[in-house]
């Protein structure tokens, strides 16, 4: 067998890992502890191969996949670049939906709270219109688009209702209040998708 088959398929496989983490750990979330441990034993596997091949003569492309596994090990274990990549392309992938959505409960065809197209939502007029689409969570505790055409709920980012003592005292006014309990939860995270939508953490 090809001594380089393995290395490259488990830079695959690490790369794929994360950028899918999302729905991995959505539907396989059992298993996610045990595809871990077969990627780190297939790694460990990989680096002693080539340094071996390394060892014994020069090979470029042994020295190649060496530095593209660990760069990719360490990316993708370490920081949080391949996961937020796959957050942004499962948002483009299912933006059209909501664009639809969005669309109809401005129109007023679909009511404030359902499902539509296979994608669950829920809507809010008071004090502004938004709309949210869950990514998953348990009971309070979750995280989705939220389509915001005010802007406003960014203002969450001011501060961590999570860790108050560990947050700069600003001085809370209504406005940010209400952001704060939107759609029933206590919202302590936004982050801009671009136009409208943020994808934001409840808790």
């Amino acid at each position: 067998m090809n001594p380089f088959v393995i290395p490259i398929s488990c830079s695959l496989f690490i790369f794929l890992r994360f950028l899918f983490h999302h729905d991995l750990s959505i539907s396989l979330w059992i298993l996610v502890w045990a595809i871990d441990a077969i990627i780190i034993g297939l790694g460990l596997i990989s680096v002693i191969q080539l340094i071996i091949i390394l060892r014994k003569k020069r090979n470029r492309f042994a020295a190649i996949c060496l530095a593209a596994l660990l760069t990719i090990g360490g990316i993708s274990y370490g920081t949080d670049l391949i996961k937020d990549l796959g957050l942004r392309l499962r948002f483009h992938r299912l933006k059209p939906a909501y664009s639809e959505i969005i669309e109809k409960l401005n129109s007023g065809k679909i009511p404030g709270e359902g499902k539509y197209l296979g994608t669950k939502y829920e809507s809010e007029t008071a004090p502004a219109f938004r709309a949210s689409f869950s990514w998953g969570g348990i009971i309070d505790n979750w995280y989705g688009i939220i389509y915001d055409p005010s802007g406003k709920i960014m203002r969450c980012n001011e501060f961590d209702p999570r860790f108050p003592d560990q947050t700069p005292k600003v001085k809370e006014d209504e406005e940010l209040s209400q952001i704060r309990m939107a759609f029933g939860g206590l919202l302590y995270k936004a982050e801009s998708f671009g136009g409208h939508w943020y994808l934001c953490w409840f808790t």
